[in-house]
């Protein structure tokens, strides 16, 4: 089915059948218990249609753990963290509208199924971006709806409120989820995020996008030597130091272990590598102290591989020729700077 409206219109009407059937057989009306009973009067899933009316001629009650092992048996949980948390109960709050609406009379049949559809996005594992769309939309069509009657305003006015916190729940829980934790850094992901957008944004063709790759040399040793309790002062330093000496618009995040990234939009090879040798001297002239003690810590010096976006280049590519440039640096003694033209065979 191709037409979006009547696509919605269906969705709408399967809604209308699952949720008076939960209620009929004592079945609560949870986003698990739902995703089960919608693709029951689907029809999406033959043996779980049979299973149910198996269930319903035999007359057995459908208790907590026979809707469990329904939800077991016939779906996928899909998700991660408090990301599947936030899904299930924007999902649960828009479940609770649906049996307040269904059924009033005037302007509710539109705002009904626009959140049956959200409801069915969410069951079928929506992304990140989706959540936040939907949330949106849902609350600006809920303050649509409450201008209409007194009855509407009661029965919207918990679930507005309840959209609201979780909305401003999930913006925490995805900004959370692009920092690294031990540094306070953005961490790989939204590294991920960052380099998309920019080469998206044509920064390879013409306006200059280079990635240094930075690691710190000996890290194990370090962290062997002297604890990792030090080890991780040490890597919020580096974090810290790293960050203060590159350019506002540059984006900096934890890489993973001690490596760290940097992307410099608007800058040639040439001042991506000047950049990376500034970062190289600091350390390597900065004297480290235990932040308790003030022991003498010694010397952290970091390697850095340098790469410029070619035009059409996919990001693999990118990121793989300054991972040998960085390779290249280790290679040649470690304290070093290379770049993709010291490579050999030239890349």
């Amino acid at each position: 089915m191709d037409d979006p409206a009547q696509k919605m219109a269906e969705t709408h009407n399967y809604v209308r059948m699952a949720l008076p059937l939960m209620s009929k057989h004592g079945v609560p009306i949870t986003p698990r218990n739902y995703a089960v009973w919608y693709a029951y009067v689907s029809g999406a899933d033959v043996d779980l249609s049979v299973e149910i009316d198996q269930l319903i001629k035999q007359g057995r009650p459908f208790a907590p753990e026979t809707n469990e092992q329904l939800h077991r048996r016939f779906f996928d949980q899909g998700g991660e963290g408090e990301i599947l948390e936030l899904r299930q109960e924007l999902q649960q709050v828009l479940l609770t509208v649906l049996q307040e609406v269904t059924g009033l009379s005037g302007h509710t049949e539109k705002y009904e199924q626009t959140v049956a559809a959200s409801v069915a996005q969410l069951a079928q594992g929506a992304t990140a971006k989706e959540i936040a769309a939907i949330v949106g939309r849902i609350i600006s069509e809920t303050k649509e709806m409450l201008k209409f009657g007194r009855t509407i305003q009661q029965r919207l006015y918990k679930a507005n409120v309840d959209l609201k916190a979780i909305r401003d729940a999930f913006d925490q829980v995805r900004s959370e989820a692009l920092i690294d934790f031990l540094t306070g850094a953005p961490n790989r992901k939204a590294f991920d995020a960052a380099l998309t957008r920019m080469m998206a944004d044509g920064a390879g063709t013409g306006k200059g996008l280079c990635l240094l790759l930075i690691d710190i040399d000996h890290f194990k040793h370090f962290n062997d030597r002297h604890g990792h309790i030090v080890g991780d002062e040490v890597l919020k330093f580096v974090a810290k130091r790293i960050k203060s000496l590159l350019k506002g618009r540059d984006v900096f995040a934890r890489y993973g272990g001690e490596e760290f990234v940097a992307l410099l939009p608007f800058t040639d090879l040439a001042g991506a590598r000047a950049a990376a040798e500034n970062i190289r001297q600091y350390f390597a002239t900065a004297e480290l102290k235990a932040v308790t003690t003030a022991h003498k810590l010694g010397v952290v010096t970091v390697s850095i591989g340098v790469a410029r976006l070619r035009s059409a280049e996919p990001a693999v590519e990118f990121i793989s020729r300054a991972d040998q440039a960085l390779y290249q640096a280790k290679s040649n003694g470690r304290n070093r700077v290379a770049d993709e033209l010291d490579l050999t065979p030239a890349a």
